[in-house]
């Protein structure tokens, strides 16, 4: 259950946003159960992010590295804020909210290492703090801006100049809009998917009076705008297809499965209470038919994933390796919803 909603304002774009960027980060650590359904065992789980900010132009300018977002420190950063997570009293989801303005009380009661939000609103969190720290402290060393070309050196002069008067025309980076695009893969979160639990999340500021020129710190939150989960490469053998040799002998068929949409809502915590055995049970009830066509595969599939385990909406790609010699892998992508199949049913036609 969410708690009451708060009136939140999200700041537009700015007209020049650039980024910095760490790909695949390696965690050694708990972020979700093991294949094995144990909490707190490490398990391998790949990070990468994107960190959006207004902007880089100042920085190039004045060729100054005090002028830009670190990523150096912004990795030591994470690394620091992920080995000390759980330490805390303060999780970064009793901060983190969804667009409305709710926030998920079952996350709060979550152990860290039990859920893969968690751990990327901490990655979330430290991207976004370190946009405040490094504005802060460019408004503090001002005066920087005044002499653009004290830090130069003769030898790349005429290159900098050009760039000179953009330093005076464009101001330094600035805290006000910030955005966070966390992924994190855990290859060996799931013993019938070849690709793991893959999750993605877009975290921005948002302002809880919809001022953000007058908003105080206490007053802004973080807002996760986007979430996506997907577990990719489950395996099955299965009959299936309409040629007379393919009714002879089961072929491996590849499932995936993608669940996307606004976070922190509940269709999210949905995913993460079932997504271990419904790919187990995905998996073992495939094996067990033998469809003409992926199109009904696929939405067998789909049946599963939406009305045995109450997720609201997937979209189930199934994919044949054998089916075409010279091509890797043909098939078809579906979405579908609880609600397709609940009219479906009433209607009498089962699909």
């Amino acid at each position: 259950m969410a708690e009451q909603r708060v009136n939140v304002h999200i700041p537009s774009h700015p007209a020049v946003l650039d980024s910095v960027q760490l790909r695949n980060i390696q965690l050694p650590l708990p972020v979700a159960p093991d294949p094995w359904h144990r909490d707190g065992k490490p398990q391998p789980c790949t990070a990468s992010l994107k960190l959006s900010y207004s902007s880089a132009i100042a920085a190039a300018a004045a060729d100054d590295v005090s002028l830009s977002l670190d990523y150096g420190k912004l990795y030591r950063r994470l690394e620091e804020d992920i080995r000390n997570m759980g330490k805390h009293s303060l999780s970064p989801t009793q901060r983190m909210i969804s667009a409305d303005g709710s926030r998920r009380d079952e996350m709060m009661r979550t152990e860290i290492g039990q859920d893969v939000r968690l751990t990327a609103g901490i990655v979330a969190n430290c991207g976004l703090g370190l946009l405040d720290e490094t504005a802060a402290g460019i408004r503090r060393m001002s005066h920087v801006h005044g002499h653009p070309g004290s830090r130069r050196g003769s030898a790349s002069a005429e290159i900098q100049a050009p760039l000179a008067g953009l330093s005076l025309a464009s101001p330094p980076i600035d805290s006000v809009f910030g955005q966070c695009e966390v992924w994190l893969q855990l290859p060996k979160a799931l013993l019938r998917a070849e690709e793991g639990l893959k999750y993605r999340s877009v975290t921005v500021w948002g302002y809880r009076q919809g001022d953000e020129n007058t908003a105080l710190d206490a007053e802004r939150c973080p807002v996760v705008l986007e979430e996506e989960f997907r577990i990719d490469g489950i395996r099955c053998h299965c009959i299936l297809g309409v040629n007379s040799h393919e009714r002879v002998e089961k072929q491996a068929v590849i499932i995936s499965l993608e669940f996307k949409g606004p976070g922190q809502l509940a269709w999210g915590s949905t995913v993460v209470d079932t997504y271990q055995e419904m790919t187990r049970r995905v998996a073992e009830q495939v094996e067990e038919t033998a469809f003409q066509t992926v199109e009904a595969l696929a939405t067998f599939v789909a049946r599963i994933v939406t009305v045995q385990f109450a997720n609201e909406r997937v979209t189930v790609r199934v994919e044949k390796p054998s089916a075409l010699s010279f091509v890797e892998r043909s098939g078809i992508e579906i979405t579908r919803s609880q609600a397709f199949f609940e009219r479906s049913d009433l209607e009498g036609g089962r699909v």
